[in-house]
């Protein structure tokens, strides 16, 4: 299976002849801002980030303030009707369980910055979840989705004012639980419901029932479910929440989420992917599902007059003026302002301001990834650092602090024990069913090493684990200081079952009164291989 960085019910394609014979591809972020990235590609191989559908924070504003690990946006669809792109999301906040919102965004033009409307949002019908859209032959706009009441619902809805028809119950699946992530679809004088049933989990699987009108009544396929790994040894698992579409040539293609986890489902640290696979449907007949197993590299050097990439992203929206590319006097550096909070504070506390963070994402099994810091702390607590981020719960960081040496190792150090002194320090953050709550080491930093730029190294050199570690910018040693390992269970599942690692840079007083500011230097990520089950690699 071709892969995509993807979660939850949001990996959507479609495939558009009016735009240059262009396939299209728009993926969940939930808490991620910018999110709902927009990818296009010609040939289903090459991928390019075009624009970020939600990429302003007045779009949807409550994100802000939103506390819960899996809430913000997802579970979405990407449509084309009359020269508009529309997507519509699920946008579920703790105090609106389990109803929420539903919103959607349009475009005329996709490409680029705020090329997607402010969004409608209006009021979803009770318990429902994953809506999808669907035009019928006369114009008529039905929404399909989940349901809590374990079946799948239809309403109406006017787009121009976010009134919504009362719902009706359509089908409620072949009878496992959670039917949910429906899709319709229009062939042959037939009405094609495919939706997932089974739970996000292992039991995920693909079904489908047709009907001769889009309100059912709906029969499902004798040869259901069409796709699943549920019960196999197969490396990707929790195959679901798909979606059909059809390229320039007539050729069917399916695409779904998926994980790298194996049966076992305990490391998975890119989270839910979309996975990409050929489809078979031949005229009057159900769709066959065919799926076939299956570098990406960021260089940026923050040069003069730059933007950040489009691929860069933010844990909720950032600090104000957290980020300057090339000041005055630190040309081809990122200047960043630190926050006073971390990535430490209660994930049920309200947040004005969030960590001065820049990540992105996680996309290989197998990768290397490096930043050069220049930093001068002089206050306890101030700290830079690189970091692999799942939720506010779930994170493995290795950063430049300030401490007191009396709560550390020392390393060549005869520095007063009552002064703080620059330390490197890895620590784990995670939920009590995995490795403990949290682990710290730290090591004041060796003499010859200070007030020197060092540079930060994570590394995925196995797919169940990360190094963290140390060195010199400009030096001619091989001096190496590895301050820890890692297990990538630490950022899979739990708080955050949906969605896959950040990884990137922080800045951060730690609550203190420090204000040193940070500046970063040869940002270098570069995928190296995947594994895709059954000992073979990519």
């Amino acid at each position: 299976m071709s892969n995509h960085k993807a979660t939850k019910a949001s990996s959507k394609f479609i495939f558009d002849p009016e735009w240059d014979n262009t396939f299209f591809c728009v993926t969940s972020s939930f808490l991620v801002f910018p999110g709902l990235p927009l990818y296009a590609s010609k040939d289903l191989q090459n991928w390019e980030l075009i624009s970020n559908v939600f990429d302003r924070q007045n779009q949807v504003p409550q994100i802000g303030a939103d506390t819960g690990q899996n809430n913000g946006l997802f579970a979405l669809t990407l449509r084309y009707h009359d020269g508009t792109f529309y997507v519509i999301v699920e946008y579920i906040t703790v105090a609106d369980l389990p109803e929420g919102f539903d919103l959607v965004f349009t475009s005329t033009n996709p490409y680029g910055p705020s090329s997607f409307s402010d969004p409608v949002f209006f009021r979803k019908p009770a318990l429902i979840l994953d809506p999808d859209l669907f035009w019928d032959d006369n114009g008529t706009l039905y929404v399909q989705a989940g349901s809590f009441l374990q079946n799948i619902v239809q309403f109406r809805l006017d787009l121009a004012t976010g009134i919504t028809s009362p719902e009706r119950v359509i089908w409620e699946g072949t009878g496992s639980t959670a039917p949910e992530g429906p899709h319709m679809y229009k062939k042959d004088g037939w009405y094609y419901l495919l939706i997932s049933e089974g739970g996000t989990a292992l039991p995920h699987c693909i079904t489908i029932a047709r009907s001769q009108s889009p309100s059912g009544p709906f029969q499902g396929c004798a040869g259901n479910p069409l796709l699943t790994n549920r019960g196999t040894e197969e490396y990707f698992q929790t195959v679901g929440h798909a979606d059909l579409f059809q390229d320039g040539s007539g050729n069917w293609w399916g695409v779904a989420l998926a994980t790298r986890s194996g049966p076992e489902y305990v490391n998975y640290p890119m989270g839910r992917e979309t996975v990409l696979f050929p489809a078979t449907w031949n005229a009057g007949d159900w769709p066959t599902l065919e799926p076939a197993l299956c570098r990406r590299y960021d260089s940026v050097d923050f040069a003069p007059g730059s933007g950040l990439p489009t691929n860069f992203v933010h844990w909720k929206f950032p600090p104000k003026n957290s980020f300057t590319i090339s000041p005055p006097q630190y040309p081809n550096m990122l200047r960043i302002t630190p926050s006073k909070v971390n990535f430490l504070v209660p994930a049920g506390t309200a947040l004005s301001d969030c960590i001065a963070s820049i990540a992105r994402r996680q996309t290989a099994t197998l990768f290397n990834f490096s930043v050069d810091i220049w930093f001068e702390p002089t206050v306890e607590g101030e700290e830079v650092g690189v970091t692999i981020f799942l939720t506010q719960l779930q994170h493995i960081n290795l950063g430049l602090v300030m401490l007191p040496v009396e709560e550390s190792h020392t390393l060549h150090s005869s520095s007063n024990l009552r002064n703080v002194f620059p330390h490197l320090r890895f620590r784990t953050t995670t939920v009590d069913t995995k490795n403990g709550s949290r682990q710290t080491n730290s090591v004041a930093i060796p003499e010859h090493w200070r007030n020197k730029p060092l540079r930060l190294h994570i590394q995925a050199h196995n797919e169940l684990e990360y190094i963290f570690s140390a060195t010199l910018v400009q030096s001619d040693s091989q001096e190496r200081i590895i301050m820890g390992t890692a297990p990538a269970s630490i950022v899979s599942g739990d708080s955050g079952h949906w969605t896959g690692s950040l990884v990137g840079v922080y800045a951060t007083t730690n609550g203190g009164s420090g204000s040193a500011e940070a500046y970063v230097a040869r940002w270098r990520y570069e995928d190296q291989r995947q594994y895709i089950g059954n000992g073979e690699w990519v």
